[in-house]
């Protein structure tokens, strides 16, 4: 049994882009049954209907509310079992029906939330189908693209990122205090040999473990193989090589198509660093987000340091051209402000002695006169007089 939460900045960046709705995750599930001869149909919580892929696009994007434009509306989880253990519940559809139940009650279990309240199936929106085959990958034993041998019968989930009632996030792929992602694999394998019983050689007999016992050593096991596989992966073949090269031409000119003349990249040496990665996973994942950039009308500083290292050594910068002239037709000239004289500082001083004194004789102006009515008389009496001389 395996169990995986799937990043889509790492694994299928396209379908099971999860930043907006749920509808092109849903069309390629619909259309992976479809090619192995089936119908895809959906099932979920217990005592619920089958559901179609429109009615589970629905569900799931009608249950964002507080959730950001660019914030994960749903995510996606797989799980596979071996063909040892579809061979002991003989490959029977709804005893993976009934298994991927207790699973996602053990997926929201494994949110530690801050008020320490524990979570249920019966919080979560969910949606999960099944399919029976499976396809070569570019790093498998095989050619890319044909079937697998064999049982391959594996579940899709699909789960939204706010609980059932839109008031809790819910995001498996954020810190491990949050979700520890190794426990919640540890479990769903443990919960399959609780479920079903466990697959053991024949002719040895063994004291059945505790359930903590088995998810200890499924936690101790998934952790050793995660680093065994981080040291050494399999070598590609010729062919495989090409054919990642052909789809790198692909990718390679779909990004220079957003980028300007001089911040294009070099097919061949964007090549060359994959094969120095060895393709992986981070080397993809960051030559996406160089066309991310472009798009956004951002520059990515040092490209190539970026892809070979998967690390930025500043933040992506807005464009700002500075080294081209505006284009005339829609360039607006201000005219120059001209220069105004500078003013001598006696003239300052005297203008504000100016202003003193009108202040002044503004205030004596305004000032009420005391004199008696008798010599107000008298000195209309002397005006008469003069103006009669006159």
């Amino acid at each position: 049994m395996y169990a995986k939460v799937i990043n889509p900045k790492t694994n299928g960046q396209k379908v099971y882009n999860n930043a907006g709705s749920s509808q092109r995750c849903a069309n390629y599930l619909v259309k992976e049954a479809k090619e192995a001869g089936g119908e895809a149909t959906f099932f979920g919580a217990p005592g619920t209907e089958a559901k179609t892929a429109a009615e589970v696009v629905a569900m799931l994007d009608g249950n964002v509310k507080g959730l950001g434009k660019d914030d994960p509306k749903f995510h996606s989880l797989v799980l596979s079992p071996s063909s040892d253990e579809l061979l002991l519940i003989g490959n029977n559809p709804k005893a993976l029906e009934e298994y991927t139940r207790n699973v996602m009650d053990l997926y929201a279990k494994n949110f530690q939330l801050k008020n320490g309240r524990e979570l249920g199936e019966a919080n979560l929106v969910w949606a999960a189908t099944i399919h029976q085959e499976r396809k070569n990958r570019g790093t498998d034993e095989g050619v890319q693209g044909e079937k697998k041998d064999g049982l391959q019968t594996h579940v899709h989930i699909m789960v939204s990122a706010r609980d059932a009632d839109q008031k809790i996030t819910l995001n498996p792929l954020g810190k491990a205090d949050r979700f520890n992602r190794v426990q919640f694999q540890a479990e769903a394998v443990t919960q399959m040999q609780v479920q079903f019983g466990r697959v053991v050689p024949l002719g040895i007999a063994a004291k059945e473990p505790t359930r903590r016992q088995l998810v200890a050593e499924k936690v101790a096991e998934i952790t050793s193989k995660a680093a065994a596989n981080r040291k050494e992966k399999k070598s590609l073949t010729p062919e495989q090589m090409a054919a990642k090269d052909a789809r790198l031409d692909v990718q390679v000119a779909r990004v220079n198509s957003k980028l300007m003349a001089h911040e294009q990249l070099d097919p061949t040496r964007v090549k060359d660093i994959a094969k120095e990665r060895k393709y992986d996973n981070v080397f993809y994942a960051t030559l996406g987000q160089i066309e991310r950039n472009a798009e956004k009308g951002k520059d990515t500083p040092d490209p190539y340091a970026y892809l070979t290292t998967g690390r930025v050594t500043r933040e992506p910068q807005l464009r700002t051209d500075r080294n081209r002239e505006p284009n005339a037709a829609f360039a607006t000239r201000l005219p120059k402000r001209q220069q105004e004289p500078a003013e001598l500082p006696g003239i300052a001083a005297l203008q504000r002695s100016v202003s003193k004194l009108g202040v002044a004789l503004a205030a004596k102006g305004r000032s009420q006169d005391v004199r008696s009515d008798a010599e107000k008389e008298q000195e209309r009496g002397t005006v008469q007089e003069r103006e009669m001389e006159w």
